[in-house]
């Protein structure tokens, strides 16, 4: 497990390294009290010094000694700590201390994360939540496990709670100042930029982004050490291969794994794909060789800061590291979040309707054939013209309601209760949401940039808790940087988000570098079978974790309806259903806290 706490240049913190299992002193303050103190990987711990000023770069950055300490040397003063944030590629959290003063920031799309809390009056930072939660001894807060029971992911501002009472995490794209006496204030450093590029003036952008984050893992293998990338054949993974074989990477590994699902047409892209990469070397787990979904459950799961849904898929990515690791790889890139950043949620309709109706009515009609949205139901959309903190409110009182009652095109998709949950835990999620309304404000005053920044935030968020659960190799995620994130979103939704073209963005900006036909994919495919084959395998111990259920005890599930859903899974029901066994498993391995030391 790997982790850092962040301390304030004050006496009294002095003795929180000895109160967290583990910790070690990564850097102290100009004042020689500690500063970091955690455990980090190799490498990705950069701690450079000038006269009383200190940055810190944890994690993959690849800015050389001079270079980081030119940085170091531009910070302002400790009033702002101003920083130039877009002069690090990669993805790192960046820690400054100058005079006592400190700014600790992750990244603007979450990947990584700050979270905060009070101790003995003085505010503490962490990139985990839990770690805070041992310092402080703070216990679980039921309204979050109430929220983890909605069938989408959480809005904002919920999702920047953590499982624990009080602890929350900065939002993405702020910093949090903290003085030397531990009182903080939070300052906003990143700004989404404006979508006015069109597809043609906004790929090179994108394409010169994205090879600067693949060069970013690239350049920090040592010579000869392989470099292990995802050949799954959907075109986000492919397209990485192609651009890290593109920019030199000596030795590339590819990992192909082949579903059983029948519908499910990646592995044949993936051979097709790899006929043009004939020097890489290719690795092919076959459906018969991998363990069925759920595999995992009686395994005690690596320790994460929240539920993590990669209890279904774990038993196979932990195959595809054995089979990484048999081959020396230590780093591969995936390409999780190429979806979220490459396309536009259709909330860019209404926002396009006030610049060019008839456009948007035209793209209306596509995107209604994809989602079958009635005529009605779709004009309602259009027409909808509610604030977030309205929507937010209304959202409240529509928890049991069926999808429908509210239309398509709103802030974000439908907040609605799984099943199971019982009236408590509706009225505790309601009431969040109607505390929220009262303060809400949007990601972005348009509804599609909304959309599209919290579709980014849940993701990273998602592949956040992955890379906890997954420890090695080390998983790059080059999409979720966060050069590529506003190369990105600075092009026209419209543009990206059309519904006749897939990931019309990417494939203008690696043309040339993929081959064209793989471009011109235009399928997604799925694993739905795959996830009720291993509901069926492993249906056992799946009822018997919900028989020794923790959110039951805690008054906010009945299993009834939960067994039910197991036996006779629906299609309605298998996000509740995927949400509610990660909970449940996470809450089950839970490892005991002692009650803090104070000292």
């Amino acid at each position: 497990m790997h982790w850092f706490v962040v301390l304030p240049d004050c006496v009294a913190v002095q003795a929180i390294p000895r109160m967290l299992s583990g910790a070690a002193l990564l850097a102290s303050h100009a004042s020689g009290r500690p500063w970091l103190i955690g455990r980090m990987p190799t490498g990705q711990c950069t701690v450079l010094t000038a006269g009383d000023q200190r940055l810190a770069v944890l994690g993959q950055s690849p800015g050389t000694a001079g270079h980081l300490m030119q940085l170091a040397q531009r910070v302002s003063g400790p009033r702002g700590l101003s920083f130039p944030t877009d002069a690090l590629p990669g993805s790192a959290h960046t820690v400054l201390s100058v005079n006592g003063h400190v700014r600790v920031q992750g990244t603007a799309s979450g990947l990584r994360r700050v979270y905060r809390t009070t101790w003995q009056g003085m505010t503490v930072a962490a990139d985990r939540a839990d770690v805070l939660a041992e310092l402080t001894g703070a216990e679980l807060d039921d309204r979050w496990l109430a929220a983890s029971l909605l069938t989408s992911e959480l809005p904002n501002p919920l999702n920047v709670r953590s499982p624990w009472r009080r602890i929350e995490a900065v939002a993405p794209g702020n910093a949090l100042l903290i003085t030397p006496d531990g009182r903080e204030r939070v300052h906003r450093w990143w700004q989404p930029p404006a979508p006015v590029r069109s597809l043609a003036e906004g790929a090179p952008a994108v394409r010169e982004a994205l090879s600067a984050a693949v060069s970013a893992r690239v350049n920090t293998l040592g010579a000869g050490q392989p470099l292990g990338c995802d050949l799954s054949g959907g075109l986000d993974s492919t397209s990485l291969c192609f651009l890290a074989h593109h920019l030199g990477a000596a030795r590339l590994v590819t990992m192909t794994v082949q579903l059983r699902d029948p519908s499910n047409d990646d592995v044949l892209w993936a051979d097709r794909a790899a006929r043009s990469l004939p020097l890489a070397t290719r690795l092919v787990l076959h459906s018969q060789a991998l363990p069925a979904q759920y595999a995992a459950l009686e395994q005690a799961p690596s320790v994460t800061d929240a539920p993590s849904l990669l209890l279904r898929s774990r038993a196979v990515l932990d195959v595809c590291a054995q089979r990484y690791a048999r081959h020396r790889v230590t780093v591969h890139l995936a390409g999780h979040g190429g979806d979220e950043v490459l396309q536009a949620p259709p909330g860019y309709l209404r926002d396009l309707l006030r610049r060019d109706p008839l456009l948007a009515l035209r793209h209306a009609r596509g995107h209604r054939a994809r989602y079958r949205w009635p005529l009605p139901r779709m004009l309602h959309g259009l027409a909808d013209r509610r604030t977030y903190a309205r929507w937010l409110a209304d959202e409240a009182h529509l928890l049991q309601a069926p999808e429908t009652a509210s239309p398509p095109l709103g802030w974000g998709p439908p907040l609605r209760m799984a099943p199971w949950a019982t009236p408590r835990a509706v009225q505790a999620v309601a009431s969040l949401l109607e505390e929220a309304a009262h303060r809400a404000e949007p990601l972005a005053t348009e509804r599609g940039r909304h959309q599209a920044l919290h579709r980014v935030h849940t993701a990273s968020q998602l592949y956040r808790l992955m890379r906890q659960d997954l420890v090695e190799p080390w998983i790059a995620l080059p999409y979720l940087d966060d050069q590529v994130l506003e190369a990105c979103l600075a092009v026209r939704p419209d543009e990206r988000g059309t519904p006749w073209r897939y990931k019309p963005l990417l494939a203008a900006a690696l043309d040339g570098i993929v081959p064209t036909a793989l471009l011109n994919r235009t399928t997604k495919a799925g694993s739905g079978s795959d996830f009720y084959r291993g509901l069926r395998q492993h249906r056992r111990q799946l009822l018997d974790l919900v028989d020794q259920s923790q959110l039951a005890r805690r008054g906010l599930i009945d299993t009834a309806p939960l067994r039910a859903a197991l036996l006779a899974p629906g299609s309605r029901a298998v996000q509740a259903l995927e949400n509610t066994l990660a909970v449940e498993h996470w809450l089950a391995y839970l490892p005991p806290r002692p009650c803090p030391t104070h000292t």
